[in-house]
């Protein structure tokens, strides 16, 4: 795969301030937290109860996430129904995030079942020492001892050879607790791989095994694939089967995602469970997926860089640039993107390291839709505390990150790609045109046909709310982000992005690049985005603009063979991993127009989000083309000024009223169809 590099060396961006607003104490609104940068949450025993859950959103958690590796199908049904109620009860909402098991190598150990649910591990430290040799097996044995370690992948010795390094470590360990024990394989057999302690350690707990890949170089790498390996193990067939007969599943989270043929075998296998309005999160933490990034944020909704099983792979030095690339290549396609492993100390302390603050806050500046909680969270002593601190660290970033400079970078980013490749070759601008013929080894993808992409999609409120189908031979693609541009003749298109000196931009995104840097010369206090598919509401994120971004969700009824099934709960949920986007759901079936856009206004403003005489940008679709549309919030707050309309002080307050507008959609569960009408 050809690699460009261009020749811009800022990826960081950081607003200039003078030294003393840097010293003024930061002031907090608590309502409006989470509504920049997200936070995503690992429920576990230290998060799992209601009166809990109810602080984590009311100081900013935006996605929940379940673990599969843990706990016991009851204890997440019990999450997700305790999550309801804090949802219910606090009227904010929260997207539901499943993170599969997937490939994951694990020692099996015995286990018990406590009355929650929660699998409990023997606590009884394994202590290793450097030069003893270690067995892994895939044998059944009655129960791993430090010289024989049973492990749940039986293909496994197949994957490794003599001299390579494997890491064991405590699952979902941080770096400020315990240790990792490095082996080195002598020999393997049919259902043994001998090593040998490279290091003491003593290690407790759950314990995976990751074989480490740091020793080949990326560019012959594409041998890793694990194709053996499966990509959903049984447990998490069963356990998305039985979510999805109850619950609504907003993400799906696929572990060790080496290729987009990852993805397209995950996208087939939840939409034969009847997933499919649920979007896929690929994980990327391992070489391989580095190898094939670009075609792995082709396809997937959304990308988890996991930073601590990278590691593994990548020397230390090598991880801050790496972490900076990741990043701009999805913010060049408006792919939201998540970070893992950040504040590990937070587990058994009350504040984070400073290290640990300025990597937060580093993230924010890098262009991060959002970060991760895994231990802090799942069995922390602070949880609370936690998820307060990251979403006021990433609030005070995001005060000095320099939206200016990213939306220039970003268009000059474009132009200089389209002058310099050849032809249709894929680019930063349209990652999406990546097809079959632009990988040698992606047999299984269809050829993108870029005119009938196109023209399916250039009305947002016209997309469905869920990846699309295959038609007529059409790749399924996210309806996040870029989709591919049609440039009819390419030479003619170059000359023409010679003497405009523009890049050429799809429709949906020149609009929303225009919004977003209307809304900044006007110093607007909002943007609003009407939208069914959430590209629009992606396409304005991409650009990081500083006021907040309002995405407005009519649900619609859709045909179901003989049924009927309201559309557009999920996609209100899914914006909430988009970094500055904070959806509101309008009554079902409701009216469009000025009307639609007054009640949104009036909604954002009793959320805080908009102050009485601001300005707010709206991105609306009037008789079937794109409008960029300027209105004020009029003096109380309850809508839009009319046209020609004088600010006169009121002499008594009048009382908001939202007739089209309620609660948002708070309860995963599938069964509540009443949107935000149920919390009444």
């Amino acid at each position: 795969m050809r690699t460009r590099f261009l020749g811009r060396a800022k990826q960081h961006f950081f607003m200039d301030a003078h030294m003393n607003e840097v010293i003024e104490p930061s002031v907090h609104d608590d309502s409006t937290l989470g509504f920049g940068t997200k936070v995503v949450v690992t429920i576990g025993p230290a998060s799992q109860s209601v009166d809990v859950m109810c602080q984590l959103l009311a100081h900013g958690m935006s996605c929940a996430r379940l673990d599969l590796t843990w706990g016991s199908i009851a204890f997440h049904k019990t999450t997700l129904k305790n999550l309801a109620m804090a949802m219910k009860r606090t009227k904010k909402l929260c997207a539901v995030w499943v993170d599969t098991s997937g490939r994951e190598i694990i020692v099996e150990r015995r286990t018990t079942v406590d009355e929650s649910g929660w699998v409990a591990l023997d606590k009884t430290p394994f202590d290793f020492v450097k030069g003893a040799t270690v067995t892994l097996t895939t044998k059944s044995v009655e129960d791993a001892t430090p010289s024989l370690l049973p492990v749940n992948i039986k293909q496994l010795p197949k994957l490794v050879r003599p001299g390579q390094h494997l890491q064991v470590g405590r699952f979902m360990a941080t770096g400020a607790e315990g240790g990792s024990l490095f082996l080195q394989v002598t020999s393997v057999s049919e259902e043994d791989i001998t090593c040998v302690a490279m290091n003491d350690a003593s290690l407790v707990g759950l314990l995976t095994v990751i074989v480490s890949h740091r020793e080949y170089e990326l560019t012959h790498h594409s041998q890793d694939l694990n194709v053996e390996l499966p990509l959903f193990t049984q447990g998490d067939l069963e356990y998305l089967k039985e979510f999805g007969k109850e619950f609504e599943l907003d993400y799906v989270s696929l572990s060790y995602c080496n290729s987009a043929a990852d993805i397209t075998e995950a996208r087939e296998t939840l939409d034969r469970m009847g997933l499919d309005q649920t979007k896929i999160i690929a994980k990327v933490e391992r070489k391989a997926a580095i190898h094939n990034y670009e075609e792995i944020i082709a396809l997937a909704d959304g990308i988890l860089l996991s930073r601590g099983n990278l590691g593994i792979d990548f020397e230390p030095e090598e991880m801050a640039h790496l972490q900076k690339k990741c990043i701009i290549r999805c913010n060049a396609i408006a792919r939201p993107i998540i970070l893992t492993r950040f504040v590990d100390t937070m587990v058994n302390t009350p504040r984070p390291t400073r290290a640990e603050a300025t990597d937060v806050a580093n993230a924010v500046l890098d262009g991060v839709d959002g970060v991760m909680l895994g231990a802090e969270t799942l069995r922390g002593l602070y949880p609370v505390e936690t998820v307060d601190t990251v979403s006021k660290l990433c609030r005070s970033a995001e005060q000095y990150f320099d939206y200016r400079s990213h939306h220039e970078d970003l268009m000059g980013e474009a132009f200089d790609e389209e002058l310099s490749l050849e032809r249709s070759f894929y680019s930063t601008n349209s990652l999406s045109d990546l097809t079959a013929d632009s990988f040698s080894h992606m047999q299984s993808l269809k050829p993108i046909q870029v005119e009938q992409l196109e023209k399916k999609h250039d009305d947002d409120l016209g997309s469905p709310s869920v990846l699309d189908s295959d038609v007529d031979g059409v790749t399924k693609v996210s309806s996040f982000g870029l989709l591919p541009i049609t440039r009819g003749s390419s030479d003619a298109q170059l000359l023409k992005i010679e003497d405009f000196g523009a890049p050429y931009m799809s429709k949906v995104e020149s609009i929303a690049s225009s919004a977003v840097r209307t809304a900044e010369k006007i110093n607007a206090g909002l943007i609003i985005v009407f939208a069914q598919s959430g590209r629009t509401a992606s396409l304005v994120s991409k650009y990081r603009p500083p006021m907040p971004v309002v995405s407005v969700v009519v649900p619609t009824l859709q045909s179901d063979k003989l049924g009927w099934k309201l559309e557009g709960k999920y996609l209100a949920r899914q914006c909430l991993i988009m970094r500055g986007i904070t959806p509101l759901m309008a009554a079902p079936m409701s009216a469009g127009g000025s009307g639609l856009l007054c009640e949104a206004v009036a909604a954002a403003c009793a959320q805080g989000l908009v102050k009485p005489m601001d300005y707010a940008v709206a991105i609306l679709s009037e008789h079937g083309n794109f409008v960029v549309k300027v209105v004020k919030v009029d003096a109380e707050g309850t809508g839009i000024m009319s046209f020609g309309e004088k600010y006169l002080q009121p002499e008594e307050e009048q009382l908001m009223t939202l007739p089209s507008f309620a609660t948002p959609p708070t309860s995963p569960g599938a069964t509540d169809t009443g949107g935000m009408n149920s919390l009444k």
